[in-house]
C-alpha cells in the first residue's frame, strides 16, 4: 500500500471543460485557486476544452497561466454538444498522453474540487483507480444490498479516476462517436440526451468498456465503510444521477451545483 501522493507527484491532471461564455472563466478560477494547492503536486497538467464562442480560447489560455504557467491547453474548435462534446474531449485528453508517452493520467473536470485529505488515500498496486457511480435504482435494484453492490457493481465515474495511459488501446471508439453522432442530427427535436434513445451511450460505458477490453487491474477508491456511508446518503435522498454530485468523497467532489451544499461522506 501507498498514499495516493506518490501516484499523484509522477501523473499528469487532465481536466476538460466547456466554456459557454465570460462568466464561466470567472468560476473556473474558482475551482482553480480552491485546488491549486494539489494541482501542484501533479508532474503537469493539461486542460482540454470546447465552447461556444472559440474566440473565448485565448482568455482561457491566459487564466491557466496565471496559477500554471506550464499548463498544456488543448482547444478543441469542434464542439458536438454535452455528450458528444465531453467524449471527444476524454478522448482528446487520452490521444495527448499516448503521443507525448505519458504514462499516467488524472483525468477530470474543471467543476470538481479535490483537497489535500485526497493525498493521503491509501491505495494498492493497480492500472485503474476509480469511484463508482450508482442511483437509488441501482440499489434498488440490487435489493439494497451494500456489500453486494460493493463487490459487483462497476460503473466507473468519469470526473475523477487515474489510468495507466500506457496500458490501454483508447477510451471511446472514434467510429461509434461519429455513427451515433450522424443518427442523434436525424432525432427530432433532439435534446442533447443520446442516452434516451442509445440507453448504453455513457461516457462512463466508454470507460468501463475500456477497462475491461485491455484487462486492467482496478481498484475502487472508496472502502467498503465509506462505500456503505455514500449508499446510505444515495438511498435516502433517493438520488437518481449516478455521478454523485456536489457529494465530498475522499477530498474530491463533482461540484456542478456551487449554490448548493456539499454532503461530505
Amino acid at each position: 500500500m501507498k498514499q495516493l501522493q506518490e501516484l499523484i507527484n509522477k501523473s499528469w491532471y487532465g481536466s476538460v471543460g466547456y466554456v459557454k461564455e465570460i462568466k464561466n472563466l470567472y468560476s473556473l478560477e474558482h475551482y482553480i485557486q480552491t485546488n491549486l494547492e494539489v494541482l501542484k503536486e501533479f508532474e503537469g497538467v493539461v486542460v482540454a476544452t470546447n465552447y461556444y464562442d472559440f474566440d473565448l480560447a485565448e482568455q482561457n489560455r491566459e487564466l491557466w497561466e496565471i496559477y500554471l504557467p506550464d499548463v498544456m491547453l488543448i482547444d478543441n474548435p469542434v464542439n458536438r454538444g454535452h455528450s458528444f462534446g465531453t467524449a471527444d474531449l476524454d478522448n482528446l485528453l487520452v490521444r495527448w498522453c499516448k503521443e507525448n508517452d505519458i504514462q499516467w493520467l488524472c483525468k477530470a473536470s474543471n467543476d470538481v474540487l479535490i483537497t489535500p485529505e485526497t493525498l493521503e488515500l491509501m491505495i494498492p498496486e493497480a492500472d485503474f483507480y476509480y469511484t463508482d457511480g450508482f442511483s437509488y435504482e441501482d440499489l434498488s435494484s440490487n435489493h439494497f444490498d451494500y456489500s453486494l453492490m460493493y463487490g459487483e457493481h462497476f460503473f466507473p465515474q468519469t470526473n475523477f479516476y487515474l489510468i495507466d495511459v500506457s496500458k490501454i488501446d483508447y477510451l471511446a471508439n472514434e467510429d461509434y462517436l461519429n455513427e451515433t453522432y450522424a443518427y442523434s442530427q436525424t432525432i427530432p427535436n433532439f435534446n442533447g440526451k443520446i442516452w434516451e434513445h442509445l440507453p448504453e451511450w455513457a461516457c462512463e460505458n466508454f470507460l468501463k468498456g475500456c477497462v475491461k477490453r485491455n484487462d486492467l487491474v482496478k481498484h475502487n477508491m472508496l472502502d467498503l465503510k465509506t462505500y456503505t456511508k455514500l449508499c446510505n446518503v444515495i438511498e435516502k435522498h433517493k438520488v437518481g444521477d449516478p455521478s454523485h454530485k456536489n457529494i465530498m468523497i475522499n477530498g474530491v467532489c463533482h461540484f456542478q451545483f456551487p449554490t448548493q451544499k456539499i454532503i461530505k461522506i
